[in-house]
């Protein structure tokens, strides 16, 4: 059973080396999960209908320095920290694997980072590189094999203060990426590096401690922490997991070293710390995709280093909406920031003049087969025919590597050419599941914010000739997913086309019509242009999260149901066939294929369209969705004969 980490540090470390003055008031100023969102948007979370203009990394620029202007006359100190995955995500950021970014947190002026998952998206050399143009500190205690550039901590002097700011990563962090992204460093437990660092602390004559701890805040803060109340409470051997992968309220519970956490690594943000019952440590955590700033506001005693009060800067709370009405952007900053995005290259559509294959992303350095023939699988491959399947693997995956060995004898089987899979939970498993895939290769999304899309494809007969996550610099239609589209060339024998895939993860629930309907209209604008530039070799496949019988203003696709000259539902045909629903325990049919005008021929020539039968293969519908997913996956097959 694991008990909270109290370390008798905290009774000594503070003694202080302020002179005059009996309280200190620090102002920290965070962001988090920014994912390179720095320009000029709309606050579509507001009001979808009609959103206000949001000021971006110029408005936040503009809020800092006012901060920093008040608190200087009234001798108070301010901090600047950011929580990770500072330029994964949008097109600003992902163009020169984030040294934008650095150019504009150096003219912010911050005092510290630490690594968030994605920002190791492009590999160690690269985070090594970014915190070397930094003119500030990337902080991690708990990775190890970075270069000198990346400390444990930083101590921060101001107001005649030292102010130690402690960086943590998610133990979890390999999981989250691709082996080859971390293949040079470890990560160690969130609680001995901690507990660690107070060590080295305590040498540092430093006067507070705070954390910056890319570990994330949950959804739903008060029922995340019940849970896990509950099962420290339970003394058994597994109680020991929660040494690694801690959230930062799980983290504040155990650990009572730092007066308060800011967290990055998660989008949720609230407008009000949490404090921790027992260590009363406050956390806080504000939203991602540069739509806002925090600003918690910390009043210390200066001779035991004690946090005596907590404000904010608002009657709303801690985190500042950067609406334009309300912060005004720096003129000089938001030139700066817009000339940065329009020199952006961007050309979705693809010229077969200037197509070339893509970089590869084969694993092939331990691939391997399933273990065993498990199950009795039809093959669907035929020759001169193309054959997609989209599946939705739901929080991939689901039973480690019994998943892993499952679905990868199941792809083998079917032997279809393509499969586009949404909803990965663990980036790193899912490059394991490659290692049974021999003849297959990938792409993965690299720009959503939560659950990635991957298509995977047999080399054999497609080459990837292009890749683009479009509206990846304003996903809110799209939850956070940006679609996932990669241009092929299928040849067998003499036949050779072009052919657009488009995988994609729609928004459920809650408002999920209003943003289906909206995300539907930018899709399908996006691509008539292709089809404008005779580039009409479209298939848009995923979890579309909604029924394409569904009528009146309850149906989200209408603007490609009323569009038949260039777009048609390959699954219209079985929709309304309740024993093939793709989502049986509703039962409902969410997954859908849509091809362009340019495959009509193909699918009225001798073309096959079905939900597979998973449940007969694994021996019941509870062996399926226990192993695997609760959604099955829905097969096209086309005829691609001349």
């Amino acid at each position: 059973m694991i008990h909270k980490i109290v370390t008798s540090l905290v009774l000594v470390l503070f003694a202080s080396s302020l002179r005059g003055g009996e309280t200190l008031t620090v102002n920290v100023l965070f962001t988090n999960d920014i994912h390179g969102a720095i320009h000029a948007g709309k606050a579509w979370f507001m009001n979808p209908s009609y959103p206000p203009d949001l000021g971006g990394g110029a408005a936040m620029y503009q809020y800092v320095r006012e901060t920093r202007e008040i608190a200087a006359a009234k001798d108070e100190a301010v901090l600047l920290l950011d929580g990770g995955n500072f330029f994964q995500g949008t097109s600003i950021g992902m163009s020169d694997s984030g040294k934008t970014m650095i150019d504009w947190m150096n003219k912010m002026e911050y005092d510290a980072l630490v690594p968030g998952t994605q920002d190791f998206l492009f590999g160690t050399r690269n985070l090594e590189n970014l915190a070397e143009q930094a003119n500030f500190p990337f902080v991690s205690a708990n990775i190890e094999g970075l270069s000198k550039d990346i400390q444990p901590y930083t101590i921060i002097e101001q107001a005649s203060a030292r102010i130690a700011v402690v960086g943590l990563t998610t133990s979890a962090l390999k999981s989250q990426l691709l082996p080859w992204n971390t293949l040079d460093i470890s990560v160690t437990s969130e609680l001995e590096s901690a507990e660690r660092v107070m060590n080295e602390l305590a040498q540092e004559n430093v006067d507070i401690v705070l954390g910056l701890c890319h570990l994330g805040v949950p959804y739903n803060r008060a029922q995340e922490f019940e849970d896990f109340e509950t099962e420290l409470l339970q003394d058994n051997d597994e109680a020991e997991t929660w040494k690694e992968g801690l959230n930062s309220i799980e983290f504040a519970h155990l650990f009572d070293g730092f007066s308060a956490i800011i967290s990055g690594g998660t989008n949720a943000g609230y407008n009000s710390p949490w404090e921790d019952p027992l260590t009363h440590t406050m956390v806080y955590q504000g939203y991602g995709n540069g739509s806002g700033i925090g600003h918690a506001i910390l009043e210390f005693d200066i001779e035991t280093g004690q946090l005596l009060s907590v404000d904010k800067p608002t009657y709303r709370g801690n985190l500042i909406t950067l609406t334009v009405d309300d912060v005004k952007p720096d003129p000089g900053m938001a030139s700066w920031i817009k000339a940065k995005h329009e020199k952006l290259d961007r050309n979705p559509i693809p010229d077969p003049t200037k197509l070339r294959a893509t970089p590869s992303q084969t694993i092939s350095w331990h691939s391997q087969s399933p273990e065993q023939d498990q199950f009795q699988v039809p093959s669907y491959g035929k020759e001169m025919s193309l054959e997609t399947v989209t599946w939705n693997m739901e929080w991939f995956p689901k039973a480690n590597d019994t998943t892993l060995q499952a679905v990868a004898e199941l792809m083998l089987d079917i032997g279809a050419d393509l499969y586009a899979v949404q909803e990965i939970g663990k980036i790193n498993e899912f490059s394991k599941l490659m290692t049974y895939l021999p003849g297959y290769n990938f792409e993965i999304t690299r720009q959503s914010s939560f659950f990635d899309q991957a298509i995977i494809y047999n080399t054999k007969y497609l080459t990837a000739v292009g890749r683009d996550e479009p509206f990846a610099d304003n996903d809110y239609n799209f939850a956070g997913r940006p679609p996932l589209k990669v241009d092929f060339i299928w040849k067998n024998g003499d036949v050779e086309e072009l052919i657009s895939v488009i995988d994609l993860h729609m928004k459920c629930c809650g408002n999920g019509l209003a943003r289906r309907k909206k995300a539907a209209a930018e899709l399908h604008e996006y691509l008539l242009g292709h089809i404008e530039a005779d580039q009409d070799n479209i298939i848009a496949l995923g979890d579309w999260n909604d029924d394409i019988l569904d009528s009146g203003i309850e149906q989200s696709f209408n603007v490609f149901l009323n569009d038949t000259e260039n777009f048609r539902w390959a699954t219209m045909e079985i929709a309304g066939d309740v024993s093939q629903a793709s989502y049986p325990t509703w039962p409902s049919f969410l997954d859908h294929i849509l091809i362009g005008k340019g495959l009509f021929d193909e699918m009225d020539d001798n073309s096959l369209v079905q939900t597979l039968p998973v449940e007969e293969w694994l021996g019941s519908w509870e062996n399926y969705e226990m192993i695997i997913s609760d959604h099955r996956p829905v097969l096209l097959q086309l005829d691609m004969t001349p």
